[in-house]
C-alpha cells in the first residue's frame, strides 16, 4: 500500500498496483453500523417492514430507503443517522427511488403512482403522477431528454416532462408497452434503454430518442417476436417489424438478448443494472423450474460492424430458415408438431407462462388441466389493461403449422402420383393413375416413413391421419395445393452477449433481490441469503476486461469470482447498493434492517 501511494505521489500509475489495492479494499469490507427500522416504530406504533430499495444521491451524502409499509427513510450517509422518516409516503408499498438532481427524487409505489419529493421539505410531496394501471416498479431519469421515465407491471413505459406545469399536471406519454415487463434502465450516457421481462429475454434499444420512441416502435411487440424465434415458426405479424433490428434504424434500434448459462433456463428476469461506464448490464433471474437464481453479465454495446455484415445490413443477427428447422423437427419424435388427445387437436409445445404482474397462470395444452376452457376463463378475468399477446401469437403459430402440414402433404401426394405415372406401361397416350392406385401408393409411401400404425378421423370435412407411433397429425388434401413458399422467409437469431455468470441461492423465493455495481464497476454486490457477496471478474479484482480479453470471454463465458461473503443480517437481504463516491456499501433486508460496510484496512 505504501509503495502504491508513493508512486501516485510521484505521478506514476501502475495497473498491477491498482488491482492489488482495490482487491485489498473490497475483500476487507466489514459491517461498522446498522439501523433497525422496525425497532423504531412511529408515533402510531407502525413498523416500516422490509427494505425494498436503496438509492444514493449523486454526491453520495444522502441515502433514501423504500420500505414495504408505505414509508420512506432518509439517512445522512456520512453519519449513518436517520434524518427524516415519512410514514405515509404512499398508500401502499414503496418499491423504487430515483434521484434526478442533488435534492429532488421520485418514488414509485404499489398504489400505481409516482411521487416527486424535495429533500428540503419532506412534509409534503411536490407532485403525484397518475397514469399506470399496476404496480410501479422502476423509475429512471434521462438527463439528455430531461424526462422522467417510469415503468410498471402493467407493461407500460411512461415519460414525464417534470419541467412542464399544466392544470392537468405534468405532460406525459406512454412511449412503449411490453408484456411481462419487469424493469427498465437508461444507460448513464442516455443513449440506451434496456428492458428485462418475465419472458426470459432482455431488450436493448440503441441510439435512444425518447421523443420519437413511440413512433419508431409503434405496434412492435417483443413478446410475439420472441415467440416466433422460440417456435421457429414464421409469424407475419411479428416479422413485419424486422426493420427495427436493422442498422438502417438510425434511432431506437432494437436488439434482443436471450443467451444464458447452460444450466440456467432463465424465465423471470427480475432485476437489472447498467455498468457505471456503460460497458455491460447486470441481471438476476429465476430459472423456469423456480428452484435456482442466477446473476448474469451481458455485453450492452452494439457489435463492431464488418464489411460483409455492412453489405447484408445485419450484424451478428444471423438468419435461419424455418423450413430447414421444421423439417428436422418433423423427422424426430421428440418434438412432434401436434398431438391428438380425445377429439381435440392441441399443440405439443412446452408449457408457456402468461404473466400478469406477479400472478402466474400456467397453460399446458398437452395435459389434462388447463386447455382452451381455462384460457377462456383467464382471458375473461383479465384486467382491461391486459393484452393477450402471447396467446394470440400461439394461435397464429398453430394455424400456420396446420397450413404447412397441409401443403407438405399435398406435395407428397403430387410426388407419389408422379412416381406411379412413371411406372405405368406406355400405350401411346399419357394416362393418369387411377384413384385406387394413387391411394395405394400414398399409403405405401407414408407407411414406410412411420414407425407405428395409423388411423383416419374426419373432422369438419377434413380427413386427418393420426400416426400412432409418432403421435403426428397429418391432414389429407384431396387435390394438389400450391406450395407454401416458406423458403423465402427467415427468422433473426439473436447475437451472443453473455460474458459472466454466477449461481445464487434461492432463499425466500418470490422476493426480488436487487444487485448492483461498485462506483468503478469492478465489483458486483449481490444479495446472497442473509448476507451479500462481492463478485469480481477475476481473482485479482481487475477492471472490466480489455478488448483483447473481451473477445475470449465472449466466446466462452466465465464464472464470476467470489471475493468476499459477508453475512450480518438475521433475514434475507433484498437490496445492496454502493456509494457513488467511496467504497461504502449498504444493504437492506426483509426484517427492515439497514447495514453499512466499509474497508477495514
Amino acid at each position: 500500500m505504501e509503495q502504491y501511494l508513493s508512486r501516485r505521489e510521484s505521478g506514476f500509475r501502475s495497473w498491477g498496483d491498482e488491482d492489488f489495492v482495490m482487491r485489498r479494499i473490497y475483500t476487507t469490507m466489514n459491517m461498522f453500523n446498522s439501523y433497525h427500522a422496525n425497532l423504531r416504530p412511529d408515533e402510531a406504533g407502525r413498523h416500516t417492514g422490509a427494505i425494498f430499495n436503496l438509492e444514493f444521491n449523486a454526491d453520495g451524502n444522502v441515502l433514501v430507503a423504500a420500505t414495504e409499509r408505505k414509508c420512506v427513510l432518509v439517512f445522512d450517509a456520512i453519519t449513518q443517522k436517520e434524518i427524516v422518516k415519512v410514514p405515509d409516503a404512499h398508500t401502499d408499498s414503496v418499491n423504487c427511488i430515483k434521484f434526478f438532481d442533488e435534492r429532488l427524487f421520485a418514488t414509485g409505489s404499489d398504489d400505481f403512482t409516482v411521487a416527486l419529493w424535495d429533500l428540503r421539505n419532506m412534509r409534503e410531496k411536490l407532485r403525484v403522477l397518475h397514469g399506470h394501471s399496476n404496480w410501479v416498479k422502476n423509475i429512471e431519469y434521462s438527463s439528455k431528454d430531461k424526462l422522467l421515465v417510469s415503468s410498471g407491471f402493467d407493461g407500460s413505459i411512461f415519460t414525464w416532462d417534470i419541467a412542464s406545469h399544466t392544470e392537468q399536471g405534468l405532460i406525459s406519454q406512454r412511449v412503449f408497452h411490453a408484456s411481462g415487463l419487469m424493469r427498465c434502465r437508461i444507460s448513464p450516457t442516455g443513449d440506451k434503454l434496456v428492458l428485462c421481462t418475465s419472458g426470459g429475454y432482455i431488450m436493448i434499444i440503441h441510439h435512444l430518442d425518447l421523443t420519437t420512441l413511440h413512433k419508431d416502435l409503434s405496434g412492435f411487440r417483443p413478446g410475439i417476436y420472441r415467440l416466433m424465434q422460440l417456435g421457429d415458426q414464421y409469424i407475419p405479424q411479428a416479422a413485419k417489424y424486422d426493420h427495427v433490428f436493422s442498422r438502417r434504424q438510425k434511432k431506437n434500434r432494437v436488439e434482443l438478448v436471450t443467451d444464458f448459462p447452460e444450466q440456467n433456463d432463465a424465465e423471470m428476469i427480475m432485476a437489472l443494472q447498467i455498468h457505471p461506464h456503460c460497458r455491460c448490464m447486470l441481471t438476476r433471474n429465476v430459472s423456469c423450474d423456480e428452484q435456482s437464481e442466477w446473476t448474469c453479465i451481458h455485453d450492452i454495446n452494439e457489435e463492431v460492424p464488418t464489411s460483409e455484415s455492412e453489405q447484408e445490413d445485419e450484424v451478428k443477427l444471423k438468419r435461419r430458415h424455418p423450413s430447414s428447422t421444421s423439417s428436422r423437427a418433423a423427422s424426430t419424435s421428440e418434438t412432434p408438431p401436434a398431438t391428438l388427445e380425445g377429439s381435440e387437436v392441441t399443440s405439443a409445445r412446452p408449457t408457456r407462462r402468461v404473466t400478469r404482474g406477479l400472478h402466474l397462470f400456467r397453460y399446458n395444452p398437452t395435459s389434462g388441466r388447463g386447455g382452451s376452457a381455462a384460457v377462456a376463463r383467464y382471458l375473461n378475468d383479465r384486467p382491461e389493461s391486459f393484452i393477450p399477446d402471447i396467446w394470440a401469437a400461439e394461435v397464429t403459430v398453430q394455424e400456420r403449422a396446420t397450413r404447412q402440414n397441409r401443403a407438405r402433404e399435398a406435395n407428397n401426394q403430387a410426388a407419389a402420383a408422379a412416381a406411379v405415372s412413371q411406372r405405368q406401361p406406355t400405350t401411346g397416350t399419357d394416362c393418369p393413375p387411377s384413384t385406387e392406385e394413387a391411394t395405394a401408393e400414398r399409403n405405401s409411401s407414408t407407411s414406410s416413413t412411420s414407425s407405428g400404425s395409423s388411423t383416419s378421423i374426419s373432422t369438419n370435412g377434413t380427413t386427418v391421419r393420426v400416426e400412432i407411433g409418432t403421435r403426428r397429425l397429418v391432414p389429407f388434401v384431396a387435390t394438389t395445393a400450391p406450395e407454401l413458399k416458406t423458403n423465402g422467409h427467415s427468422i433473426l437469431v439473436n447475437a451472443k452477449k453473455l460474458l459472466y455468470y454466477a449461481s445464487e441461492t434461492n432463499t425466500k423465493p418470490g422476493f426480488i433481490k436487487e444487485p448492483g455495481f461498485s462506483a468503478d464497476g469492478r465489483i458486483i454486490c449481490s444479495p446472497y441469503g442473509n448476507g451479500v457477496r462481492l463478485l469480481g471478474y477475476s481473482a485479482d479484482c481487475c477492471d472490466y476486461p480489455s478488448y483483447k480479453t473481451f473477445d475470449e470471454v465472449k466466446q466462452s463465458p466465465r464464472q464470476l469470482v467470489e471475493l468476499a461473503h459477508i453475512t450480518e443480517h438475521q433475514d434475507v437481504v433484498l437490496c445492496a447498493k454502493f456509494s457513488p463516491r467511496e467504497p461504502l456499501l449498504v444493504t437492506g433486508c426483509n426484517s427492515g434492517e439497514v447495514t453499512w460496510y466499509r474497508p477495514n484496512l
